[in-house]
């Protein structure tokens, strides 16, 4: 913001330096005769003002406190209570009982064996005993009534076997029944009542009155000193500086060059400007 002003601040004076009527004594633009011209300029000149700032600052603070404490302490004290106690006394008891008796007796049972018997026995068969023999054969026979020519013949080994009459003894087994006696033992199982004698034990209870001593709890309270120690805050006002900028508007002459150097007399007017522009500067970057 501070630069735009700047820059139309500039704008203005060269338009008012290019407009600018001739001198009424010289006759000439720009006057020669030394005349004084002067020019608005707009400074930010910095000042110090103290403004009041708070803080908290923390105090600590030890602050002795009664404090109340339990004390216990312990009582004896004695009651009578009732207490069971416990007996086991044997008592005599009958029963009957069944008492079961085995008997065994011995019963003659016959039953049936088969013995094998063997016998020897001759049976005849026939067996076929083999026998070699050699026999002339003729090898070649006639084409026409196919009957061996003259003179060709082959001696052949011909074996025959003939039967032969044997006997063998052959053993023959059988079986032969047979009745046996024997003792087979018979068990009978027969109960009988008997009486016995028993002892059985009876638990008994009975409440017998005890006396019991106690510790009973008594609590009690008592004031000890405490120290707590606490952190109290308070504001504190303290006076702070600050630098701030305030506008100050002046006028400032204008030196006009010679004739010949008119064309460039214009540049002159941003170097008297340039400070207003340093200053308008200068706070941003401290802001």
């Amino acid at each position: 913001m501070r630069i735009r002003m700047s820059l139309a601040m500039a704008a203005c004076l060269l338009m008012a330096a290019e407009t600018a009527s001739a001198c009424g004594t010289c006759h000439k633009t720009p006057c020669v005769v030394a005349q004084p011209a002067y020019q608005c300029v707009t400074e930010l000149i910095p000042y110090t003002v103290y403004k009041k700032q708070w803080r908290t600052e923390y105090e600590t603070v030890q602050k002795t406190v009664m404090e109340k404490v339990p004390v216990t302490n312990y009582v004896q004290r004695q009651r009578v209570v009732c207490k069971p106690v416990y007996n086991t006394i044997e008592v005599p008891v009958q029963r009957v009982v069944c008492k079961p008796i085995v008997e065994t007796d011995y019963v003659t049972q016959n039953y049936t064996v088969c013995r094998p018997v063997q016998t020897t026995q001759q049976v005849q068969s026939c067996e076929y005993v083999p026998s070699t023999q050699y026999v002339t054969v003729p090898v070649k026979k006639c084409g026409l009534h196919h009957k061996s020519a003259c003179g060709e013949c082959r001696v052949v080994a011909q074996t025959t076997y003939t039967a032969v009459p044997t006997v063998k003894d052959v053993v023959v087994t059988q079986f032969v029944r047979e009745c046996q006696t024997r003792q087979v033992p018979v068990t009978r199982t027969r109960y009988v009542q008997e009486v016995v004698n028993d002892v059985r034990r009876v638990t008994q209870k009975t409440m017998v009155q005890e006396v019991v001593t106690e510790n009973v709890p008594v609590v009690t309270w008592t004031c000890q000193p405490r120290v707590v120690t606490k952190q109290i805050p308070h504001k504190v006002c303290e006076q702070v500086a600050v630098t701030a900028y305030k506008k100050v508007n002046r006028m400032v002459p204008v030196v006009y060059a010679p004739v010949e150097y008119a064309a460039p007399a214009v540049a002159p007017a941003p170097q008297a400007v340039a400070p207003s522009t340093q200053a308008i500067a200068a706070p941003s970057k401290q802001g």
